[in-house]
């Protein structure tokens, strides 16, 4: 039986910075879906070489970023409703043991840092990049806590789609939902409030299927 595996890359390799890269490329619509790049594309935006790359491809291709297509190339896949249900109805029960994980866990000096993003997301209202960063920079913070680099892993991608997803929308969009949701979610993590976390978080994820709802691509 053949099963397909994710590469597993060292955080400071170059195969590991230039996943980094393509993946910042691919949420920020830089690689737009849908449309088609070759290997040697990747290579010049990067400015690594192929190895590296190609690597970087085959995590991004298992991460269902990419289709590989013999003898055409790679195609960014689209983003989709159906796509983006599967993605959320993963990604929650993953969400709710991390932020389990956080709540206990978490040590002084980043129960701070958890009320400092929530303080940060209150006022990014008018800065969508912004947020889009302080999202992430949450999201790293609560694996940290959790201290599960399994549920990390396996969610990682998920949050990578649903960042993408944001993009995708951020014409006209009103952060204030999703502000309210991750801001309450840190808070209440860096309190130990870990029912109340669990609330938040679904909320967060309550935002992300609302999205969902205007997706205008369709399979």
């Amino acid at each position: 039986m053949n099963m397909k595996k994710q590469p597993v890359l060292s955080p400071h390799s170059h195969a590991e910075r230039a996943y980094q890269l393509l993946e910042e490329k691919l949420v920020t619509l830089a690689l737009p879906p849908g449309s088609m790049v070759s290997e040697g594309d990747l290579i010049e935006m990067t400015g690594y070489g192929r190895t590296p790359v190609r690597e970087a491809i085959q995590r991004l291709a298992f991460q269902e970023f990419f289709h590989v297509i013999p003898r055409r190339g790679l195609m960014v896949t689209d983003v989709t409703r159906s796509n983006m249900l599967h993605i959320l109805e993963a990604r929650k029960p993953l969400e709710r043991l991390i932020i389990y994980r956080a709540s206990l866990n978490a040590k002084d000096a980043q129960r701070g840092d958890l009320a400092a993003i929530a303080r940060g997301l209150s006022i990014t209202h008018d800065r969508f990049e912004e947020f889009l960063k302080l999202d992430h920079k949450l999201d790293e913070l609560l694996d940290t806590c959790a201290g599960n680099p399994f549920a990390s892993s396996a969610v990682s991608p998920l949050r990578g789609h649903c960042r993408r997803l944001l993009f995708f929308h951020r014409q006209g969009m009103q952060l204030t939902d999703s502000i309210s949701a991750n801001s309450k979610m840190a808070r209440l993590v860096a309190r130990r409030e870990f029912r109340g976390a669990k609330k938040a978080s679904d909320g967060r994820i309550a935002v992300l299927e609302r999205v969902v709802s205007n997706v205008g691509r369709t399979d």
